[in-house]
């Protein structure tokens, strides 16, 4: 062992250097600690209770008022129905996921379009209409179908994000001119009006992914830039 000042061999045991009087720094003395706790820190997540609490009331009240007001102004819903209903679509929407810690997509995917094609009916018996069996409910079926299957693959399907995506956006693309072809049916406008450019810019951008996800170097340049 040497001084770290003027460089002397140093006996064992001194604490200083006979020559510069430099106190002597023996680094194998030194006791070892670990740089990194034992365990993991915890990930900190806000509580949503408060806000679901507010947006419960803030609903409830909303719709107390606008049910009191129609039947003391028209002795019914007249108008109030689609706000009532509306509310209750986004209370479905927005304030329902906020009373679950950490909300499932395969659950409540599913809640949004049950809620969606409520609302939906309500408007088609309130207009008149009949295009909600013939158009609305196949088009919530299927997007609900869908979206939720993409959810899933994506949630517990280890890899192969590239390839669920870009067959997302294929379907998708064949979903829209599922969609004109019922708005045919339903509505008896011609086909292939608008679907057509939809379904081309949707299959561009899935086989993109799709090829991406089988070339080695353009998925890693993929995930790199959308973390993927």
């Amino acid at each position: 062992m040497y001084c770290v000042k003027c460089g002397v061999k140093l006996q064992d045991g001194v604490e200083y250097c006979p020559l510069c009087q430099t106190p002597v720094w023996n680094p194998d003395a030194l006791e070892k600690t670990d740089s990194y706790p034992d365990t993991l820190p915890q990930q900190h997540r806000e509580s949503t209770m408060p806000a679901a609490i507010a947006l419960t009331v803030i609903c409830s009240v909303a719709i107390i008022v606008i049910l009191t007001v129609c039947f003391k102004l028209y002795g019914s819903l007249r108008w109030g129905g689609y706000v009532v209903f509306g509310l209750m679509f986004f209370y479905v929407l927005v304030g329902l996921p906020l009373w679950f810690r950490q909300p499932k997509g395969e659950i409540f995917v599913p809640a949004d379009h049950i809620a969606a094609a409520l609302y939906v009916l309500y408007i088609c018996l309130a207009t008149g209409g009949h295009w909600f069996l013939s158009f609305a409910l196949p088009l919530i079926v299927g997007s609900c179908l869908i979206s939720t299957a993409m959810i899933c693959l994506l949630k517990y399907v280890k890899g192969g994000t590239l390839f669920i995506l870009g067959g997302f956006l294929l379907i998708l693309g064949g979903f829209t001119v599922l969609v004109e072809f019922f708005e045919h049916l339903t509505f008896g406008l011609a086909m292939f009006r608008w679907s057509l450019y939809s379904l081309a810019g949707f299959a561009s951008a899935g086989l993109f992914l799709l090829i991406a996800g089988m070339i080695p170097s353009l998925r890693q340049t993929m995930r790199r830039r959308f973390f993927f």
